[in-house]
């Protein structure tokens, strides 16, 4: 597998794809895992075609499921999932108050900004 990761556990794309691919296919590997945001990129060469499966992600969590195997994987895809929802539905602080953030009507086209 190769990968970049973002963290809130989408999987970024990466660079080199196609021979990485092909070299995991020299090596004897039958499956590899990459970044779906690199699924146009790959261009390998047809005789690489049957040797290796490739299998496109866009989360981490699509990574557990593809490359764990035994029976605990289904309790740590479970848990990966309960975790990245919760990333995902995080309620972020705004950095610049909004009291801040407005232009003073007074000053217009200047970049004043106002209390």
């Amino acid at each position: 597998m190769t990968g970049s990761l973002s963290v809130r556990g989408d999987v970024l794309p990466v660079g080199g794809v196609t021979y990485k691919i092909e070299a995991a296919a020299q090596s004897g590997i039958k499956k590899v895992i990459i970044p779906k945001a690199n699924e146009a990129d790959v261009l390998i060469e047809d005789h690489y075609k049957d040797l290796v499966e490739i299998i496109p992600v866009s989360t981490i969590t699509e990574v557990i499921e593809h490359s764990l195997v035994g029976k605990e994987k289904t309790t740590i895809i479970n848990k990966l999932k309960k975790v990245t929802h919760l990333q995902l539905n995080l309620d972020i602080p705004e950095v610049v108050p909004a009291s801040l953030n407005k232009v003073n009507n007074s000053n217009k086209g200047s970049n004043n900004v106002t209390n």
